[in-house]
């Protein structure tokens, strides 16, 4: 594990640890129990001042905190980082956007305790962000073979290594797994050709991906109409994209690729400043400098959580919001064993609570409420299906960062 310090953000903590808030409830910070709050200044403020707040010792809280993980973790809880290997033991493991794996773990803790209480059985499950995961367990995904080595339910975020060539080779093309997705699906989504056509990824939902402009800030430069507008020269280290230490969003990279081909990339990597989480951005934009880059490539979810929408604009370009995938994994021979869990998921409820925090569903009995997006870009299935995607990430990230560090882009 990594040992909680007073330098990480509430919102950190307890997207980690989200067992860990009944201890920040019994030391008066029973606010983090609500979601809106915790959604919106939890990212923003750090332990330290957390524990400040409500005057308890930082030292001993801290302590407290680090306990009880590995307390947790001595049960026989585990994380991917540091156990990938140890997957094979769950029934479920859930990767998700940052914006709903909170939404998520309250709804998946009550239905895991009642489901243990009418099966008389423990729900064996991991539920993680996404986040620099590609980079450790989906790395690892990449060598597994054997469909033994996997849960029985995988629900993961963006264009990962479900997608990859090995992937493929020694799972999808022996059709390990069953969609169960209602057809039609919701036609937010249907429209799009969003549908498996080969049956074996089940879409959940989408992780829409808009560009907010600071319009002040925009000066005498037109606003961006289409993402091409990006890649004009006088854009030049003016957007922000979501990425940290040399690696950026293959649900921005990917699309773009595939819209505007390798020159493209290097028009974009020109384009690009740095490279933030979204929460990052919203406190940036919510900051008010006049310093700050105007454009900002973000997650719809993240884009509503910025609390003076007078001074920005939430922009859907010409060719649609980008979608990012949240996907599930149904392993065939586990179909009738975990009916009620993936019932749960594919359900009116859960995506009811998935369309709610701005992440529309598959379902086709939600509204959905895209107000004001009226247009979708998806990569689509023959793109997915007939290029080797893990190698084309390496060839466009080798050629973006290239490009990035040439033009000053910060790191």
């Amino acid at each position: 594990m990594k040992a909680i310090d007073e330098t990480m953000s509430i919102y950190q903590i307890l997207s980690e640890y989200p067992f860990l808030l009944k201890i920040f409830k019994q030391h008066g910070m029973e606010k983090f129990e609500n979601r809106e709050v915790l959604e919106s200044l939890g990212p923003l403020l750090k332990l330290k001042t957390a524990l400040s707040m409500v005057s308890v010792n930082k030292d001993s809280f801290i302590e407290l905190l680090n306990k009880a993980v590995l307390d947790s973790e001595a049960k026989g809880d585990f994380t991917l980082e540091d156990s990938p290997e140890r997957q094979k033991e769950l029934t479920l493991l859930a990767l998700l956007p940052c914006g709903m794996k909170m939404p998520f773990n309250r709804a998946f803790d009550d239905f895991s305790a009642e489901y243990g209480r009418q099966m008389n059985n423990v729900l064996h499950s991991l539920v993680e962000g996404n986040v620099n995961h590609e980079l450790s367990y989906y790395a690892y995904i990449d060598s597994v073979t054997s469909i033994d080595e996997l849960p029985d339910i995988i629900i993961s975020s963006d264009i990962n290594s479900f997608y990859h060539k090995p992937f493929r080779e020694n799972f999808l093309n022996k059709e390990y797994f069953v969609s169960l997705n209602p057809s039609p699906m919701n036609t937010d989504l249907e429209s799009i050709g969003f549908a498996d056509p080969c049956g074996q990824f089940t879409m959940i939902s989408a992780n829409l991906l808009v560009l907010v402009t600071i319009d002040e800030l925009m000066k005498d430069n037109t606003r961006p109409e289409s993402w091409e507008d990006l890649l004009k020269d006088e854009f030049r280290n003016r957007v922000i994209m979501r990425g940290q230490d040399g690696f950026f969003c293959n649900g921005v990279l990917l699309p773009f690729y595939r819209m505007y081909g390798m020159e493209g990339i290097e028009k974009l990597a020109s384009s690009v400043y740095t490279g933030l989480h979204p929460s990052e951005m919203v406190k940036m934009i919510d900051s008010k400098k006049d310093n700050v880059p105007p454009m900002y490539i973000m997650p719809y979810f993240f884009a509503k959580k910025i609390q003076d929408k007078s001074r920005i604009t939430i922009n859907i370009p010409s060719e649609g919001a980008i979608v990012s995938p949240v996907q599930m994994l149904v392993k065939k021979s586990a179909v009738e064993r975990v009916k009620e869990i993936t019932d749960f998921f594919c359900g009116k409820e859960f995506a009811e609570i998935s369309a709610r925090a701005f992440f529309p569903t598959t379902n086709p009995e939600v509204d959905n409420n895209l107000e004001g997006i009226n247009s979708l870009y998806w990569l689509g299935w023959d793109f997915l299906m007939n290029t080797d995607i893990g190698t084309l990430k390496k060839e466009v990230e080798k050629v973006f960062n290239k490009q990035f560090r040439e033009t000053g882009g910060v790191v």
